[in-house]
């Protein structure tokens, strides 16, 4: 790609520099790189950018073209194994950690000399650097830098801020984009929540509308926000729905982006992530911001820190915010939130000052135990699932009959109903058995059902879950009356 002589003989020199350097006095090793690329392609401009252009995974994901220059031994590289993530697979694959390497870069038909560089600092922490190379003779200079330099960083900067098919993640006080949680999300649709019609119908309009009408709050002077919860014991719809929004905004013509925030954790505290998180969702904005465990990630220790990004001096127009929480007891501290979309997984009590006060949330959905309605249109949707399996009964009046007998019921309990059911008839077809229960259902097997081997399982199924209910509500009492006791005297 480039003549001998500014190729192998620059990059032999380049690497005898590096060698003598981390051999003498220690000094900058960015002038240090820096000033031996200048000296050994005297021909080329030199512009360095930093690692997170991702400048490789840019040509990583086809964008451009990346060949590592392995044909002599002047690199530093870890030699890695990856295993696999996937046990159906039997082998991992061979790959390198390149601390110093070159690069014939191809972009655009334009030809680059990149070298990636990664170091300690005086401070410890690692740095990596990316030189980039371009023959002046190819080259238009503005201001003292190179012009196609300039766009190769803008383009590849731009593609590393895009989400495709990712989602941003929070973590470790790092963003970083998840593609295996966006294949997940895109698993779940609308069509799969099984909710009342007009409360879906209704919360679908509330989200699209509100993405949908930015010039419609402007010009009637209302902020572009808006405070939704969504309240209500576990197991009936609350993530699947979020999930299911989650898709719904990435489907549009003009996706919406989603960030989640799993964790607050880090050296530089919660109070750091909160800023960095905030940061970046009004760079992104319009978008979906998603806390996960809102309560337990936003203490009394950043209440206030947390409020100010709300509610502060700085704009969050276009931020949708979803907070999650499984605590069943929740005091919310939230004094002026109308900016955010916050969505409580349990909330068995909220402060009537901020659920009831129409500035700070203007809706609240409740997702309740599904009624008999929705427990038959949850069993109607297993029903069509198995519509096409040969081997499974399933009538259209079995799902009454398991909506009869699953009154109670979360929609998490109908789904292990179901799971450990189709398991258990698997197991028996597999190993010639006849499908038989211990119990009976009191009311009796429902006419025409008495041979259904499906019924006869989900009924023995639905008596084993309410006793572990039971069983479950028994020693929740038994621990509060113990708290209630005090400590046992020795």
């Amino acid at each position: 790609m480039v003549e001998l002589n500014t190729s192998e003989r620059a990059k032999a020199q380049v690497f005898h520099d590096i060698k003598n350097h981390y051999g003498a006095a220690r000094h900058s090793t960015g002038l240090a790189i820096t000033s031996s690329l200048r000296s050994s392609y005297p021909n080329y401009t030199l512009t360095v950018t930093p690692n997170v252009t991702g400048l490789l995974e840019f040509a990583k994901a086809g964008q451009a073209q990346a060949k590592f220059d392995n044909t002599t031994d002047e690199y530093s590289a870890w030699r890695l194994h990856e295993p696999v993530t996937d046990r159906s697979k039997r082998e991992g694959k061979m790959t390198d950690s390149i601390s110093f390497g070159k690069f014939d870069y191809k972009w655009k038909d334009h030809e680059f000399i990149i070298y990636s560089a990664t170091w300690f600092r005086d401070d410890f922490n690692r740095h990596t650097d990316t030189f980039v190379l371009f023959k002046k003779a190819d080259d238009v200079i503005v201001d003292g830098h190179s012009k196609r330099t300039d766009e190769l960083i803008a383009a590849a900067s731009q593609w590393s801020v895009d989400l495709h098919k990712e989602v941003w993640v929070f973590d470790q006080e790092i963003w970083s984009k998840d593609s295996e949680l966006w294949k997940s999300v895109q698993e779940s649709t609308w069509d799969d929540v099984i909710l009342d019609n007009t409360m879906k119908k209704t919360l679908v309009e509330d989200v699209e509308g509100f993405f949908d009408r930015k010039d419609d709050y402007k010009e009637f002077g209302v902020p572009w926000k808006r405070g939704i919860i969504f309240h209500g014991v576990p197991g009936n719809g609350k993530t699947i729905s979020i999930k299911a929004l989650v898709h719904f905004l990435s489907a549009r013509s003009d996706p919406v982006p989603t960030l989640y925030v799993k964790s607050l954790a880090g050296c530089h505290g919660p109070h750091f992530a909160i800023r960095e998180i905030f940061t970046k969702a009004r760079e992104t904005a319009p978008c979906l911001l998603i806390f996960e465990d809102l309560d337990s990630l936003v203490t009394d220790q950043v209440k206030s820190f947390f409020l100010n990004e709300v509610d502060g001096l700085e704009s969050n127009d276009g931020i949708m915010m979803i907070g999650s929480t499984n605590y069943r007891k929740i005091t919310l501290f939230i004094e002026d939130i109308d900016t955010v979309l916050i969505m409580f997984h349990v909330v068995d009590r909220l402060d009537p000052g901020i659920a009831k006060r129409p500035s700070r949330f203007d809706r609240k959905y409740h997702f309740a135990l599904p009624a008999s309605a929705e427990r038959i249109r949850y069993c109607d949707y297993w029903r069509s699932k198995l519509e096409k399996n040969k081997s499974i009964d399933f009538p259209p009046k079995l799902s009454t009959a398991i909506a009869d007998i699953t009154e109670g019921f979360s929609f998490a309990y109908l789904k292990e109903t179901f799971i450990t059911s189709l398991l258990v008839i698997v197991a028996a077809q597999r190993d010639g058995d006849i499908v038989e229960t211990n119990g009976t259902i009191k009311t009796g097997d429902p006419e025409g059902l008495e041979g259904n081997a499906l019924w006869r399982t989900i009924s023995k199924q639905v008596e084993t879950l309410r006793a572990e209910q039971e069983d479950s509500r028994k020693s929740a009492d038994e621990a509060a009356q113990n708290a209630s006791n005090g400590p046992a005297e020795s």
